[in-house]
């Protein structure tokens, strides 16, 4: 079993910080905020000008990260990391930053379970299994943060119904569980493991995370708006729990009809700019680059078996899927989708 040297509680407190300042000291014109408290609010504006890198649903993969930032993308030229410096380049992440996925993911979970139940002390969850499935989550949680904070305005991460680390049934969150009872497990490794204050800081955290965002020919969330949202909605997501669950929660044929339409419409401020346009979201596996879903109106692209990320380049009205490896000297193309689906109709 590989092990992770875990932060320390002040490495992991400054962190945290660090990170919420990234997610709220955005310009107004980068995260417009709420009239109602004048907090920035749920929605991210992206730029039109800048090629845009969407992952999907990380899940505790903080090595499918170290590629990204490395990876030279057609139309850039050079290493992302050098096209986030000179602001050539955007990353979006679609949310779900902790809790593996997988065979390996779930044998963790099954056997930290089994150590709670065996022992009946909560003191068994700071175990190896938990120890190495929290860590990945914190590797890659403190990636993200990091890149937040050295390309400010230019990497951005949405809200995932996993990013509730503490298991907290408020603000549009629920408690969850899969191979086990992860949401219950992972609160209590970290309450036990870094104590109540730092818990408090992780929430604060994922709660000053947006959760859509707009660009010129498309908009996203972690899952596929399940009513039409508007931007008043967004900006206002603090009293509406609703909403924020409505971006993080829905499952296949949750959606009402004509949902991610209309919220395109409503976000975007125009008949014909929503008729072009495409609404991207994870939060539902697909077996191969995308699934097409709302009468073409939303792609899903999260493939929990890939490394997979979309590309968007300015002006050319396509999604360029490319799959990533450490082993693979480039990127390789595995589909593009055309943005517009009136285009993709004819």
């Amino acid at each position: 079993m590989r092990e992770y040297r875990l932060p320390s509680d002040a490495e992991f407190a400054g962190l945290l910080e660090r990170g919420h300042r990234a997610n709220l000291e955005l310009s107004d014109l980068t995260r417009p905020r709420s009239p109602r408290d004048g907090l920035p609010g749920g929605l991210v504006q992206l730029s039109g000008e800048k090629a845009l890198i969407i992952v999907p649903d990380l899940h505790a993969r903080p090595a499918l990260l170290d590629t990204l930032i490395g990876t030279v993308f057609p139309g850039l030229g050079l290493p992302l990391r050098d096209a986030l410096a000179r602001g050539q380049a955007a990353t979006l992440f679609l949310g779900d930053i902790p809790h593996a996925e997988g065979p390996d993911a779930a044998r963790r979970w099954v056997r930290a379970s089994k150590r709670l139940a065996e022992e009946r002390d909560e003191q068994a969850i700071l175990c190896p299994e938990m120890d190495e499935e929290m860590g990945l989550s914190i590797r890659a949680l403190s990636e993200v943060i990091s890149l937040q904070s050295a390309f400010h305005g230019s990497v951005f991460c949405l809200k995932g119904n996993h990013d509730n680390m503490t298991n907290a049934s408020d603000h549009g969150d629920f408690p969850f569980y899969k191979y086990a009872d992860e949401g219950r497990m992972g609160a209590l490794w970290l309450r036990l493991r870094y104590g109540p204050e730092i818990a408090h800081l992780v929430r604060e955290y994922e709660l000053s995370l947006p959760i859509a965002a707009r660009g010129a020919e498309m908009c996203a969330s972690h899952a596929e708006p399940a009513f039409p949202v508007s931007e008043s909605m967004l900006l206002d997501y603090r009293d509406n729990p609703e909403v924020v669950r409505a971006l993080i929660w829905t499952a296949n044929g949750e959606a009402e009809e004509g949902a991610a339409g209309e919220s395109l419409r409503l976000i975007l401020g125009s008949d014909e700019r929503a008729a072009h346009a495409m609404w991207f979201s994870g939060h539902r596996p697909v077996a191969g680059p995308y699934a097409l879903r709302a009468a073409g109106r939303l792609a899903q692209i999260h493939n929990p078996g890939a490394w997979q990320i979309a590309l968007l380049l300015p002006g050319e009205g396509l999604a360029r899927f490319y799959k990533l490896a450490p082993e693979l000297p480039k990127p390789e193309e595995i589909a593009t989708l055309v943005l517009d689906p009136c285009a993709r109709q004819k």
